[in-house]
Order: C-alpha cells, then sequence, then structure tokens
C-alpha cells in the first residue's frame, strides 16, 4: 500500500525514550494493576479538561466506558436510552449490557450525529450521543457524551463560551483504542465526569461493584486499565493538543483540495471538529474504494450499516425511518488520517481521489 489508511509506529518510536522509561517504572515497581499510574493518568485526564472538579475513572475499553457511564447514571433495566441510527455497534452494545433498551434517532447531515430536532422526536429516560468523526453534535442536559472519536473538540454555545466536549453533559465516555486521537497500546477508556457521586459509582461497578470497600450492594465488572497503560497514555497526552492541530491542518488541506469533487465535511464556526477521520461522501462509494486502493491509497467505511440494519436491531426500525443515517451508510469513505501523514502521502491521496472521481 503506498498510502497506508494508518500508520501507528511513527508516533510512538518518535516517543520511544518516554515510553520505554514508563515502562521501566512499572516493571520495576511490582505494581501492575490498580495502582499509582492508574491513579496519576486520572488526574491527569481530569485536569486536562481545563476545568476544576473534574473526574476521571480509567477503564478497560471504550465499551466499558460506555457501560458504566450509563450504570452509573441509574439507567439500566426497564428503562431506555437514545442512540444515533448511525455509528459503531459498541454504542448500542453497552446499551444492552447495562440492561437497558436502545431507541434509535436519526442524526443531522451536517455533523453527523443526533441533533436536539432528532432527540425531541423520541421519549427516553436517558441518552448516549455520539460527536460523530470528531465533530461536536448537540449534547442535551443529563446526557452521556460518547468522546471516543473526538477528545479535544470544542464547542461554542450561545453564551459565547468555548467548552470542550466531554464538559457537556451528565459524564463523558472516552476510548483509547490505538487508533483513536490519544491511542494506548491496546484497548482502554475512561469516564470523565463532575459529579463526584457518578465518579465513584463509576469506581464502584469497574471493580466488582464494591469489593475493595468490603462489601457488594450491586452487580459490578472487572474493567480496570492496566498500571502500563496508564503509564504509557499519560506519556502521550501532553501532546495530543499538537497531534489534534496536525490533524486539523491535513483536514483543511483535504476540503480544500476536494470540496467540489466529493461531498467534504462541513464545520461552521461553532464547531470544532479534531478529525479522528476524515469522511469524505460519494454516491458511487464502493467505486471510488476500489479505485483507491488500486492506487495503493488505504481507506475504510465508518460505517457500512446503519444500526437497524444489523440482524439484531431490525426490530428497532424499517428501511426508511431514519434516512439520512441510511444515506450515510451508503456514501461515507474514510481517507488516510494521522498526525505523521506526510505532505507528499497526502497529495498521492488528493491525486488519487480526483483521478477517480
Amino acid at each position: 500500500m503506498r498510502v497506508p489508511f494508518v500508520q501507528l509506529a511513527p508516533q510512538n518510536l518518535a516517543l520511544k525514550s518516554d515510553l520505554l522509561e514508563a515502562f521501566e517504572r512499572v516493571l520495576a515497581s511490582g505494581r501492575y494493576l490498580m495502582g499509582p499510574e492508574v491513579e496519576r493518568f486520572e488526574a491527569d485526564l481530569a485536569a486536562w479538561h481545563r476545568g476544576r472538579g473534574f473526574h476521571a475513572v480509567a477503564l478497560a475499553s471504550g465499551t466499558d466506558s460506555c457501560e458504566v457511564a450509563i450504570r452509573a447514571c441509574g439507567w439500566g433495566e426497564g428503562q431506555t436510552v437514545a442512540t444515533p441510527a448511525f455509528g459503531a455497534v459498541p454504542t448500542i452494545n453497552a446499551i444492552e449490557a447495562a440492561g437497558a433498551t436502545p431507541v434509535l434517532v436519526d442524526v443531522d447531515p451536517v455533523t453527523r450525529g443526533v441533533s436536539f430536532e432528532t432527540l425531541a422526536q423520541v421519549k427516553t429516560e436517558g441518552a448516549i450521543v455520539v460527536h460523530m468523526f470528531g465533530t461536536p453534535c448537540d449534547v442535551p442536559a443529563g446526557a452521556i457524551e460518547d468522546c471516543a472519536h473526538a477528545q479535544g473538540a470544542e464547542t461554542i454555545g450561545n453564551d459565547g463560551v468555548e467548552r470542550m466536549v466531554g464538559t457537556l453533559g451528565a459524564a463523558a465516555a472516552y476510548s483509547f483504542f490505538p487508533t483513536k486521537c490519544l491511542g494506548a497500546m491496546g484497548d482502554g477508556g475512561a469516564v470523565v465526569t463532575k459529579d463526584p457521586e457518578l465518579a465513584e459509582r463509576a469506581k464502584v461497578i469497574r471493580h466488582y461493584g464494591g469489593l475493595l470497600g468490603g462489601d457488594v450492594d450491586g452487580r459490578g465488572q472487572n474493567s480496570r486499565l492496566s498500571e502500563l497503560s496508564a503509564a504509557l497514555l499519560a506519556a502521550k497526552l501532553p501532546h495530543l493538543h499538537d497531534w489534534n492541530s496536525r490533524r486539523s491542518l491535513l483536514a483543511d488541506r483535504y476540503t480544500s483540495e476536494l470540496k467540489g469533487r466529493v461531498r467534504t465535511p462541513v464545520y461552521d464556526w461553532k464547531r470544532h471538529a479534531v478529525h479522528h477521520v476524515y469522511v469524505i461522501e460519494y454516491d458511487e462509494r464502493d467505486r471510488l474504494k476500489a479505485a483507491l486502493e488500486a492506487r495503493g491509497v488505504g481507506c475504510q467505511i465508518h460505517y457500512p450499516k446503519p444500526i437497524h440494519f444489523y440482524r439484531r436491531w431490525r426490530h428497532l426500525g424499517a428501511p426508511g425511518d431514519f434516512p439520512v443515517s441510511e444515506k450515510l451508510a451508503a456514501t461515507v469513505l474514510s481517507l488516510p488520517m494521522y498526525p505523521e501523514l506526510s505532505e507528499a502521502d497526502q497529495d498521492a491521496v488528493i491525486a488519487a481521489v480526483k483521478e477517480s472521481t
């Protein structure tokens, strides 16, 4: 592949000395779970949200982060949780794992996430909204934000104040899957909230329902981030702003070069995306994907089906019920996007798209 869809090694190799130092520190400590590295990373992640009083609870994966946040909010059996019809399966998996019933809503064609308007069409006890592809979506009061794509994205409210995603709802769920803006060397996740009681409930859930306190009064699970993963993430976190800035430069260049040839992302001045992936839309998407791959350009589809087209969730909607979600699933295509993408490689991607459209 001339230009791979993603490359993870260059970023980690650039931080090799810091990552090796973190590894050696954990190795020498003899403490590999529930220790000072996790506590340090939780403190750093909470402070990274640019506000006092935030709490972070490190967890084993992004899916666990969604589930634990849902359960910590008290949404479970007999309750309904709204979620977008367009997006990744793990979010709806988390709703079901928490014991709640998912209710699908359509998405906005611009942000590709839910909006106040689409959410108003259903009545549910809760909502988990997804900042799709790193673009902030609308967040109703009390909602959970799935920030797997969007760590560092910002939005300007009607009051003119700029706020970071992850601080807009009751809690935020993060994923540190290796390809995310802040990626671990394996799975990892976290719940971030300003509510100390919600944070404490999340801590209880992640370790067997309170066993560390000597008793168990609720259903728990094992969802612990390792000391090594926490140490590596803490070493990478200070670089996240610069990586996000580089992604923005790459995204701006894609948009400038490809606008009019394909449908490029649309951003307004109130929504500052972080471009976890750069997603175009094209009516002959499958043909374009094959043409790019034939020219040595890696690309992927995020996501090939709306949720109600999967066998498990066909009862949640019929074809035509969520037209924007269905249109996106048929037309979206993700181009290479990572901070280490060189100008020459991006030139090759742009040229391949132009030659194929």
